[in-house]
């Protein structure tokens, strides 16, 4: 069975990663004020079980694929953003989302790659 798994630690950092037995796989990575970000405006929004904790602040949440294709989205759309107020604007578009358009955009992202990510900045900027 397959897991969804993101990490946070106090740097902050943000991972999500995709747990198969005990083979992780990461899926999509941000640091520093992204992380924040990310944090703020999509994971207050999603609920998430606590996997682990540990005590130098790190900890590992567990959630179901949906939300993870969700934060995936919104993950892979940011990560070489620059601006901060584009950043924003991607993560308000992907936290308003319904589930629909976030399996689209994950779909379109398998087929495409990068320039699904280019066509989702286009689109929401």
């Amino acid at each position: 069975m397959i897991d969804y798994r993101i990490t946070l630690s106090k740097k902050p950092t943000l991972r999500l990663w995709k747990a198969d037995g005990k083979k992780r796989t990461l899926m999509a990575e941000v640091e520093n004020r992204k992380a924040n970000l990310v944090e703020e405006i999509i994971l207050r929004n999603i609920p998430l079980n606590i996997f682990m904790k540990f005590r130098d602040g790190r900890i590992i949440y567990n959630t179901n694929e949906e939300n993870a294709l969700k934060i995936l989205v919104a993950l892979k759309g940011i990560i070489g953003l620059r601006n901060f107020t584009k950043v924003n604007k991607i993560l308000e578009s992907v936290n308003d989302m319904d589930r629909s358009e976030i399996f689209w955009w994950y779909s379109l992202y398998l087929k495409l790659g990068l320039r699904a990510i280019q066509a989702l900045r286009t689109a929401y900027l």
